[in-house]
């Protein structure tokens, strides 16, 4: 890991997106997912300075998913919210995810990362995902999908957390080296970041359109 990484950059560009376009948003999403990014990105930079001092930091990751699990869910109710009432089906989720987070470290050290956690709520945000294009594709209301934002910000989480469940399934067939220590998993895990931080740029830029036109 080093401060310069790829998912470093695109973490701090669309962290500044998210500061100019969306924190000052009338809803709180805006507000949620920049304070998102910001954890994120510190625990992106903390991680890497403790890996390059040979400090163990898996610790740090598992109070970062705590935090993961409760702004995705907040973003995906806030996506949803425009066709159904989501209340139910997002506490039967967070009743699921929270406690099999919390009854992880029963049994294991908080040193350990939490991967059941980190498996179980990648599937659930998929199926929140997919069931978000279901009920677009029911609206019977003309929406322009390129300048749609609640559209951009769920195809980047449905990218990133289905490829991570795909990643997590397959895990013993990226641990090949491509160059030096730089495993095919680490490689992949960048491009979802980028994937992910990509679209949700995009989706904030579509955000400020509308926010331009209701002006």
């Amino acid at each position: 890991m080093r401060y310069l990484s790829p998912i470093f950059i695109a973490e701090v560009i669309c962290l500044i997106a998210a500061i100019t376009i969306i924190w000052k948003d009338k809803y709180a999403f805006g507000k949620v997912i920049t304070c998102y990014l910001t954890i994120a990105l510190v625990t992106e930079e903390a991680a890497a300075y403790l890996a390059i001092r040979g400090i163990h930091n898996l610790w740090l990751f598992n109070i970062f998913i705590f935090f993961e699990i409760g702004a995705i869910l907040y973003g995906l109710y806030h996506c949803l919210k425009e066709y159904i009432n989501p209340k139910p089906i997002f506490i039967i989720g967070a009743g699921i995810v929270y406690p099999i987070y919390f009854s992880f470290f029963i049994n294991h050290p908080f040193a350990d990362l939490n991967t059941i956690t980190i498996t179980v709520m990648s599937v659930v945000f998929t199926l929140y995902c997919l069931y978000y294009y279901y009920l677009l594709l029911k609206d019977e209301n003309f929406i322009e999908i390129k300048t749609h934002p609640q559209f951009w910000w769920v195809t980047g989480v449905l990218f990133y957390y289905f490829g991570s469940t795909m990643s997590n399934i397959f895990d013993g067939l990226f641990t090949v080296k491509i160059i030096g220590h730089v495993t095919l998993r680490y490689c992949i895990y960048i491009v979802l970041n980028l994937i992910l931080y990509s679209f949700w740029l995009y989706s904030f830029i579509c955000r400020m359109k509308q926010q331009k036109l209701q002006s």
